[in-house]
């Protein structure tokens, strides 16, 4: 799980590497290099920002989008009626 980079795919821009808030991908010989997965907050910008789509972000948990609405204390899953 985490932060995957398709080597074939990937042509080492770099912006993945700026965007990272935790410094989690580096630039390697000719690649970019997963150097601290262990620090990922799996917040995703280096995937969103990716020109080429040659990163993947693998969550550890399952998680599912929740609404909440502000001042409300019930909570919806997007598409589906109040549980």
């Amino acid at each position: 799980m985490g932060v995957s980079v398709d080597l074939e795919t990937c042509d080492s821009c770099g912006v993945c590497v700026d965007i990272c808030p935790e410094d989690v991908l580096a630039e390697g010989i000719g690649s970019i290099e997963v150097a601290r997965e262990e620090e990922c907050w799996y917040c995703g910008c280096c995937m969103m920002d990716c020109p080429i789509d040659a990163i993947k972000v693998e969550y550890p948990l399952y998680m599912e989008p929740v609404i909440v609405r502000s001042g409300d204390k019930s909570a919806q899953r997007m598409g589906t009626e109040e549980w």
